[in-house]
């Protein structure tokens, strides 16, 4: 019986795998996680939020007032999940949901005294571990890592901006 022919590895595909423990994603989600966890705990023990209501009264807290889109951007989750979590900080009273003055058909999301409170209570948290983790490093490396993370950020969004046209491409190329 003859031997199935491999095909030779593409240049794109050749030489060893990146080990998974040495791969960017795979190291910025470990650090991602151990933060929202700790996150979590915090604001669960403290204020009885879980990560998604703490998120969105992080990001309430630095505006006047947002849209459900501008919050479930900012935040990071999809639409209807900073839907519900907002529907819970509603009828908590920590936030309040109010036509837009701009544009009278939108509306927008505030902060109620009671969520300012929280969004205030939480700022030596956020400082001291923002303070820790920047601590760890001497000023130089940090200042050196800040300026990567900035150029692997921008790269990143990069690759993401080039995948997805290539499904646009693919599909267009169907259709």
């Amino acid at each position: 019986m003859p031997k199935p022919v491999s095909k030779p590895a593409s240049p794109s595909h050749a030489g060893p795998q990146v080990p998974v423990d040495r791969r960017f994603g795979y190291r910025f989600n470990r650090i991602a996680d151990a933060l929202a966890q700790q996150t979590l705990l915090y604001s669960r023990r403290e204020f009885g939020l879980n990560l998604a209501e703490h998120r969105i009264v992080a990001v309430l807290s630095q505006s006047d007032a947002l849209s459900i889109r501008e919050i479930a951007e900012h935040t990071q989750l999809d639409k209807a999940h900073a839907t519900r979590a907002l529907t819970d900080l509603i009828d908590r009273g920590l936030a309040t949901r109010v036509v837009d003055a701009q544009d009278r058909r939108l509306r927008v999301v505030r902060l109620t005294p009671a969520g300012r409170s929280i969004a205030d209570a939480t700022g030596p948290f956020i400082r001291e571990r923002q303070e820790r983790l920047e601590g760890c490093v001497s000023a130089a490396d940090f200042r050196v890592f800040d300026e990567v993370l900035a150029l692997m950020t921008a790269e990143a969004e990069r690759m993401l901006a080039e995948e997805m046209n290539k499904g646009q491409e693919r599909h267009s190329a169907r259709g």
